[in-house]
Order: structure tokens, then sequence, then C-alpha cells
């Protein structure tokens, strides 16, 4: 078995090596490169573009300025503003030219007149819909209410009632590589060479788009340097680029800058919470009413991120009386989307600072607390609908209570010597494995070894290892006799990509049922060439095996039985081929659920440094725990980031002042720490693999311990994600 066992990642050579393939290294001959020329300005009226001194620049090929394409839940000034400018790096006019350096300096000479409009940036502001942000239409473009029991009346008879206003800033994902594209116009065809973390779905949305213009569109994806969710949904740049390919009929590259990046890729996060809770003198929590402010920017395709953070808001506790209303508002900002997590940080944030006031109220211990409102009985419904499938919530918590009583013991004896520390505890149910279904083909090659393809297409988490683990143990095979391609729409029919903490599970559990069918396959085909029935023989350890003579074929064996002889004919009555592809999906997301332990300590100028860290999950079954422990590593950077460095910040005109990565801080090596990980197995979820996603779970449980962490060290609340310096010092 090598299902649990800590395996090397076998896609890693080509990149530790300086061999990744990845969008800028794509070199196509005839390429022409693009540029964009983007917005200054928050909010204004297009009046002209005149474009007349690029166009007269040695080695421009064009200027494209007015697109505009119908594409849901954006603006009508998408991908271009057209009459209206929205955020500052809308994009206004895309130049072509021989370099990507006579682009960018043909820009520079068009002349863009314009007349500014009061740009709408608080999103409380715009709730009020004084000022129009998008178009002249109504700022509050979304709005959801859910709702379980009386929550105002359970609010009304509780014993205590507190009422905060919690925010979460706008992030950037910034991942190691930014976002581009080159998109190749081959007889009618398109061929795209994406940095994207799906290309099913990237085929598909541009085949809406164009499709009535080419025949066919083949989407690849090179080696991604990052995602972390802001690579999958459409962006305006793809859409200009592929224009651009098909009205000049060239291959075009784009490549964003790192300042163009931060302006137009979707930002993460960006909710306000007014939240009211209510609690008996024992500490059970009776009832919580949540409006939640989302900030969309300009455009509406991130409301569902409030949705989620909305049915997740109860978290892993018991309380039924629930109102949640959702507000989803229009602001002159970059639009926004997914970001590690997506959506449930959010809740985390709000059910585990309730718990930590709560507890501080009524005087109790913040693990006491949490036991007395803990699910015990799993499965689960909650109140808004979802289904908790499968766990011991209990028992985690207790194994997580004991790294929070040791660090309380260190951090005592720290505070006797006069160093302000403080130890935080987050206690997180995550949601994941959005489907709807995932895919994979197995085969056996010519030599015997096997080649399995994916429609999920990774990008760093290792999942390629853990489905060869997981084929390579079903197969009964060496692991590295198994090779996992993806990322190719000509490879395999249909896919979605990798997204949700799916990857793993969903496209594994595909792996399995194909190589069960193929197992089959081999089974019926050995069984023709050994001159046996078929019930007769047992497939193991990668040999078709007939126990009753002892004779016996490996798969290289059977696979070139099955490529008989060139010119030969066919004698057998199974058809040939040893091949199969199988679809899974589940009927219910899985919740895995996990606790974060942190100690910190704040020294006199703000900063804080992390002295102890201790996380545990409940992902089911492990496939690979140094998989799982690098995505925990990682999350938990992540969410420190999130947690005391990483905020857009935006003036009151709209003038993003966060717009490189020196003023935008991002966690580094220097900042970095060492993380205890641990894990169960009790979780499990019902399929062939029992697994759940990991690839999320950090981001989620991090900042409400560290936030807690840093408020025990300084002696103040902390409401606002990021903490700033000056609110602790």
């Amino acid at each position: 078995m090598v299902i649990g066992q800590r395996i090397k990642r076998k896609e890693d050579l080509k990149l530790i090596t300086g061999s990744g393939r990845y969008i800028d290294d794509i070199e196509y001959p005839g390429t022409v490169h693009l540029y964009i020329l983007r917005s200054p300005i928050a909010h204004a009226k297009v009046k002209k573009i005149d474009v007349s001194d690029a166009l007269r620049v040695n080695g421009v090929l064009g200027v494209i300025t007015g697109l505009t394409i119908k594409f849901e839940n954006r603006p009508n000034n998408f991908p271009m503003a057209k009459d209206e400018v929205l955020y500052v790096g809308h994009p206004i006019a895309a130049i072509l030219a021989s370099d990507r350096y006579t682009a960018a300096d043909a820009a520079d000479l068009i002349q863009f007149d314009y007349e500014e409009l009061p740009a709408v940036i608080d999103p409380e502001d715009a709730l009020k819909d004084e000022k129009k942000a998008v178009e002249g239409r109504s700022n509050l473009v979304y709005r959801k209410e859910y709702k379980s029991g009386d929550a105002e009346r359970a609010l009304s008879s509780s014993d205590v009632v507190l009422e905060e206003k919690l925010e979460i800033s706008r992030v950037y994902p910034a991942p190691m590589e930014t976002r581009g594209l080159l998109s190749v116009y081959q007889e009618g065809n398109l061929l795209i060479y994406s940095s994207t973390q799906s290309p099913h779905y990237m085929r598909r949305y541009l085949l809406s788009v164009f499709g009535d213009k080419v025949s066919d569109i083949r989407v690849i994806q090179a080696d991604v340097g990052g995602a972390f969710g802001a690579k999958l949904f459409p962006y305006a740049e793809e859409l200009i680029t592929v224009q651009a390919s098909i009205m000049y009929r060239r291959p075009v590259k784009w490549i964003a800058t790192r300042s163009e990046d931060i302006k137009g890729m979707y930002h993460g996060r960006g909710q306000i919470h007014k939240v009211k809770f209510g609690a008996k003198k024992d500490g059970t929590l009776t009832a919580i009413v949540d409006d939640i402010i989302i900030d969309l920017g300009a455009a509406s395709h991130g409301s569902y991120l409030a949705d989620i953070a909305a049915t997740m808001i109860v978290g892993p506790y018991k309380v039924r009386d629930v109102k949640v209303n959702v507000y989803g508002v229009y602001t002159n900002k970059t639009p926004l989307d997914q970001y590690r997590g997506a959506g449930r940080p959010e809740a985390a944030f709000v059910y585990e600072r309730i718990m930590d006031i709560l507890a501080d109220e009524l005087k109790m211990d913040p693990i006491d607390i949490r036991k007395r409102n803990l699910i015990t009985q799993l499965p689960y419904v909650n109140p808004l609908g979802l289904k908790y499938d499968s766990g011991n919530y209990l028992k985690l918590l207790e194994k997580a209570e004991k790294a929070y009583r040791e660090f309380e013991e260190k951090a005592r004896e720290l505070k006797e010597k006069g160093r302000r520390v403080g130890v935080g505890f987050s206690f997180y149910l995550e949601q994941n494995n959005f489907g709807p279904w995932e895919s994979a083909s197995v085969r056996v090659k010519a030599d015997g070894k096997v080649q399995v393809i994916i429609g999920a297409a990774p990008h760093g988490q290792g999942t390629a290892t853990g489905i060869a683990q997981i084929v390579a143990d079903e197969l009964g095979i060496s692991v590295d006799n198994v090779e996992v391609i993806w990322g190719d729409t000509a490879l395999i029919g249909e896919g979605f990509g990798t997204y949700g903490s799916r990857s793993l599970t969903l496209a594994g559990n595909a792996a399995v049922l194909a190589s069960r069918r193929l197992k089959d396959k081999i089974l019926r085909l050995a069984a023709q060439f050994m001159k046996s029935d078929v019930q007769e023989l047992v497939y193991k350890d990668g040999k078709v095996i007939n126990p009753k003579n002892g004779k016996e074929m490996s798969l290289k064996e059977v696979a070139n039985a099955n490529m008989a002889d060139l010119g030969g004919i066919w004698v057998h009555r199974e058809e040939p081929g040893l091949e199969a592809t199988a679809y899974f999906g589940f009927d219910n997301l899985t919740y895995p659920y996990g606790s974060h332990v942190v100690m910190v300590e704040v020294d006199e100028e703000g900063k804080v440094k992390v002295l102890d860290y201790y996380a545990i999950d409940d992902i089911g079954l492990v496939i690979n725990p140094m998989l799982a422990e690098g995505q925990v590593i990682g999350g938990v950077i992540q969410g420190f980031g999130e947690t005391v460095l990483e905020e857009i910040v935006y003036d009151r005109d709209g003038n993003l002042l966060t717009g490189n990565l020196s003023d935008y801080a991002i966690p580094t090596a220097v900042e970095a720490f060492n993380i205890k990980w641990e894990y169960m197995e009790e979780g499990k979820s019902d399929a062939p693999i029992p697994a759940k996603g990991i690839g999320e779970g950090a981001t989620i449980g991090t900042p409400p311990a560290l936030i807690r962490a840093i408020e025990k060290a300084v002696g103040k609340r902390m409401l606002k994600l990021p903490v700033k310096m000056e609110d602790i010092i």
C-alpha cells in the first residue's frame, strides 16, 4: 500500500530544475504582443480615445478600443470601458505590437479624454445608494435572506445580547506568476495557452463568446505559478487577447506586469458583518442575526461568496435561531471573486469571534464555551440546510485543547518576564469538494506502464502524486510506473478543474473507478490470450493469474499481446484496447474540520511574531501526509498574511494605494515560522476513496486563532482583518 505514505511529489523535478514551461516561456512564430492601457481614475464618462499617434509607432500592428461583450454578471463596459470607466485599472485600449515594450511605449501616446464622476468606495456608503457606482444602476445589486427559527425572539429572551461590526478587508491573491494568455489563430481554430485553473471551463466560456467566429477552441494549461482561486473565472484581458487574435489572424500574447495584476486580478474577501448574537448565562449560544455587506466592486459575479459565508455562519455550533441578510453592493473597485477559502474564512472569522467574545463577556474558558455549543452527533443538518457529513468534532477539539493548555502555560511564564504574549484557539468547519463531478481516464501503454489523464487541473498541489498513489494501489503496481497528465482539453472530453479543495478526491475517485473498469478489461483480454475462462482468473499485484494451472501474465505482457502484429488480424472475441474512463461526483459537499492553536508575541512597535503554532485536521483518509502538511503550512502562512499584513487600500477617490508589492505586504521567509501539524481520519466520506479536501482549511482556521492571540497579548478587542500595528501598540 502506498496510500498513506509520505511520497515526494513526482511532478516537481522540472520545476526545481528550472525547466518549467510557463506562459511567457512559450514562443510561437509570428507572435505579436498585447499591452493594455488602463484607466488611471476610478469613475468617469469616456469622452474620447484618440489612438492616431499610437498607430504611427513603428512596430505597432493595431489598437483596439470600445470592445464590449455581453457576459454574465459583468457590466456593459466589459471587457473595455466604452462609455464609462468603473475602476482604476479598467481596460481602455489594447495595443498590438512586435514586442511588449513597443506596445507599452505606444500606449503612452494614446489621448484619453474623460469627465470624472463621483467614486463610490465605501461599501456602507454604497448601500445608501446616493451615488451610483456602475452605469447608473442601483448599487444594491444582490439581496438575499437566510432564515431559520425566530432569531429576533431568541435574542430578546437571551441572558446576554452582544452586537459587533466585524470587517474583513479586501486582499490580493498574489500568485508568484501573474496572469497571462497566448492565443493562436490557426485556420479558423483557436489554440489557447493559459495560466488557468480549469482549461475545460475556459474552453466553454470562450466558446460561448467566440463560438460563432471559430470552428473550435483548444485550451492548454501551461505550468501555473500559483492561483489560489483567482485564475478560474473569466477576465477582461483574456477576452481582449482572444478577440485580437481573431481580428488580426495572428498569435497574440498578453502577460500582466505585477502592478497590472494587482489592479486587474479579482480581489478576495471584502465583507462587513454587522452581527448580533445572544447566549444563556451558561454560555449556550441562542441566536445569530447577521447583516453581511459584500463589496463586489464593479461587477456582481462574486456575490456567491456571501452566500457561502451566510450558510456557514453557524460553523460547528448547535444554534438553531439564525437570520442572515446578504447585501451585495457595487463600488468603483476591481471586481471581487474567490480567493483560497472563498466565503468559509469569512464565516469562520465571525463564528469564532462570537465564541471568544462570549467567553470574555461571560468570563468562561474559551474551550469550555466551545464544548458547550459544539455539534456532537453527525450527520447534522445545520439551520440553513447544509448537511455536515461525518467526523468527531469533540475528539479533535480535545486533542487541540492539550496543545492550547501547553501554550497557555508557556505564555504565563513569558508574561511573568514582562513580555506581551497571547494564545489563540480556533475550531473551524470546512465545506469542499464543490462539484458537480470530475473525470479520469486510465490506460495501459505498450510498455506496461500506466497513464492517467484527469479533468482536474492542478497547479502546485501535488495532485498528480496523490492520484498516482491511488491508481498504483488499485492496480497493484509501483507508483513509479504511473504517470498522471492533465491540462489539455484535447486529452479528455470534459472536466471542471482545480478549485474548492476538490481535485484529489473527485478526480482521485474517478481514477479509482476507471482503474476498476480497466482491471475488468484486462481480465477479459487476458482470458483470451491465456485461453482461459475469465472466471478462472484473478488480478493481483499487476498480474493476471490462473490459480488452476499457475499461468500468469504481467501488465506488460497483456499490453504486448493487445498490440497484435502489424498487418495481422484480431482473432479474439474481446474488444482490443486497455483503457477506461470514469466520472465521479458526490451527492453532497464534504465537511472536513480542524483546530488551530497559536502563541504570539507583540513588541512595542506593534509587530507580531509567532512563537509557536499547532494545527490538527480531520479530512478522512489522508492519501499522502506530506502533501496535506504542505497545504496546511502554506495556508497558515497565507492566513498570517491576511491577519497582520495584507490589505488592498483605496483612497476616498478610488485611487489604489497598494498597487505594488512594496505597498502591498505579503509574508516572506522572514515572517515564516514553524508549524506542527497532526491529523485524524474519523471524518471519512462515503466515496471509494473516503478522503476530503485540505487545500483551503488552514486559511479558514488561521485568522481567528491569530487575532485572538493578538488581542490576548495586548488586552484589546480586535474586530477587523488585518490587525494594524497602530491598533495594537
